[in-house]
């Protein structure tokens, strides 16, 4: 079994250290692991499924612990500026993620349950997870359901134009002579 590096928990100013495909959670909780680094955007495929471009990193700060209750904890910061479709004028927009999170790993539900208020519980399945994973799904949580420019950002001509090229024309009906369905039974009556 492969030991993890051990990580600084400070790394310089302008240098990130690179980040752990898989973690332990209950082992980087007993020592109180502190990561902090970048994960680039396109190894999260959920995630660039749902953005206008898979360009751009995702930095992390994060600690693993072991509360007083002896819950098994991440906790940390994500920053990252990701691009949707805004849904109004269906232009590119930037959308600047900034959030905390506080995740408690739990192995079965009777455990979960047993979680005091306030814990968003994870499953785990394995003694490993995927760090990519876990931060992509925080990530997926913060999206909008409907993206969109604030109000003042998307200008009514590109809404319109939007709204205009996804409506089919009217055919102009002044220039175009209809067929009289009855025009058959006049002139079989005529014929008469």
């Amino acid at each position: 079994m492969e030991v993890a590096p051990r990580y600084n928990p400070r790394p310089m100013s302008g240098q990130h250290q690179r980040l752990p495909l898989e973690v332990d959670p209950i082992r980087l909780a007993t020592r109180e692991e502190h990561l902090q680094g970048t994960i680039p955007l396109k190894q999260m495929k959920r995630l660039i499924n749902a953005l206008s471009s898979k360009e751009g990193e995702v930095y992390i700060d994060v600690e693993f612990s072991v509360d007083i209750n002896r819950v098994v904890i991440l906790a940390g910061e994500i920053k990252t500026e990701t691009k949707l479709i805004c849904q109004r004028c269906m232009k590119e927009m930037d959308l600047p993620i900034a959030l905390d999170f506080q995740l408690a790993f739990v192995r079965s539900e009777a455990e979960m349950e047993r979680l005091p208020e306030g814990y968003e519980a994870t499953l785990i399945d394995n003694t490993t997870m995927m760090l990519s994973d876990i931060i992509e799904d925080e990530i997926l949580l913060a999206l909008p359901p409907i993206p969109k420019h604030l109000d003042d950002s998307c200008s009514s001509d590109a809404i319109t134009e939007a709204w205009n090229s996804q409506q089919t024309p009217e055919p102009n009906t002044e220039s175009v002579e209809r067929e009289n369905p009855f025009d058959i039974l006049a002139s079989l009556k005529t014929d008469k």
